[in-house]
């Protein structure tokens, strides 16, 4: 028997919340300080589910012009019982080329662990065809050697971005750590290349009534390569006030490029908090493509010690806090 894992634990629905997740740079933006917490289910069938929880926190030392990042993610997978933890720390540098345009290299070191309940696996010699039950022990050598699995891991990425605009590539698993299960084996986690975008639009310039005064569209997109496959994503986020509507569609191309959901996100801006809820549409079509469902939730908090006195203003691209 041989058993391969890839784990996916990047799999989320609020791209635009939590940039940080996608690009590490994004840990410097505007020199802002927060933390923020995540959570969500993905639903791969009926009866399995993976829960997944995530943490971040943003420190900025404006004077020495650099920002530290750290986040934490573990999910958990029931059947088989599969627990992944990683967590990576992150240096910005804060490069201003004019006067409205800015730079932010970034380096990440992360570290994680995959955790396996190999009384969960059930292995060819453990089935009984004659009975029908299911023996405790077997002599399958995959299952005797399975371990649990502790990498280092390696990424760097730059943001560059103005009020209006931000542009960024993100490249993880630099060092390719082995995650493999067998010590005498060698299974590499593949290098990921990010490519993301997002523009943001003043859609009530002349403060017509019938809008909140601020609000703002923010148009983003990500293209991520890893191995043969190629992941899509775009969505769509409407700021109307304290109140967010958004629209994101995934896609991947392997071999042949299919829409795999669709999703809804509603959110929540009171002062220096910021709630939301989104959930995935899945598009199953099984001689096409496999898509999970996702519900999740999160709420993040700021104290950028400057950040109260922009009040009823919830343009998400901002420079202020620079200077």
């Amino acid at each position: 028997m041989t058993l391969s894992l890839q784990a996916q634990e990047d799999y989320f629905v609020g791209h635009t919340r939590f940039f940080q997740k996608v690009n590490a740079s994004y840990f410097g933006f505007n020199n802002l300080n927060r933390v923020g917490v995540l959570y969500n289910t993905v639903q791969l069938n009926s009866n399995q589910n993976i829960d997944n929880k995530y943490f971040f926190g943003a420190l900025s030392f404006d004077e020495k012009s650099f920002s530290l990042g750290i986040d934490f993610n573990s999910f958990h997978i029931d059947r088989p019982g599969i627990i992944h933890n990683t967590g990576t720390f992150s240096y910005v540098y804060k490069v201003q080329l004019n006067d409205a345009l800015f730079f932010l290299p970034a380096i990440s070191l992360g570290s994680g662990s995959i955790q396996y309940n190999t009384g969960s696996f059930i292995f060819e010699d453990q089935l009984d065809q004659a009975t029908g039950f299911i023996n405790i022990e077997t002599n399958d050598p995959s299952g005797i050697d399975i371990r649990d699995t502790n990498y280092f891991d390696i990424g760097a990425s730059f943001i560059i971005h103005n009020e209006d605009f931000m542009v960024g590539l993100s490249i993880k698993n630099l060092n390719r750590p082995n995650i493999s299960l067998n010590p005498e084996a060698e299974e590499l986690k593949n290098i990921k290349y990010t490519l993301s975008g997002a523009y943001e639009f003043n859609i009530n310039q002349l403060e017509r009534g019938f809008f909140p005064k601020h609000s703002y569209l923010l148009s983003y997109g990500s293209f991520t390569k890893v191995d043969e496959a190629l992941y899509i994503y775009f969505s769509q986020e409407i700021q109307l006030g304290e109140f967010s509507l958004g629209l994101s569609q995934q896609a991947s191309n392997f071999e042949k490029l299919n829409l795999n959901n669709i999703g809804m996100s509603v959110g929540l801006s009171l002062e220096n908090f910021d709630f939301g809820i989104l959930y995935n549409f899945p598009i199953r079509n099984v001689s096409k493509v496999y898509s999970p469902s996702i519900f999740e939730i999160y709420l993040t908090f700021d104290f950028s010690k400057y950040k109260r006195n922009s009040r009823g203003l919830y343009k998400r691209f901002q420079t202020d806090n620079y200077f």
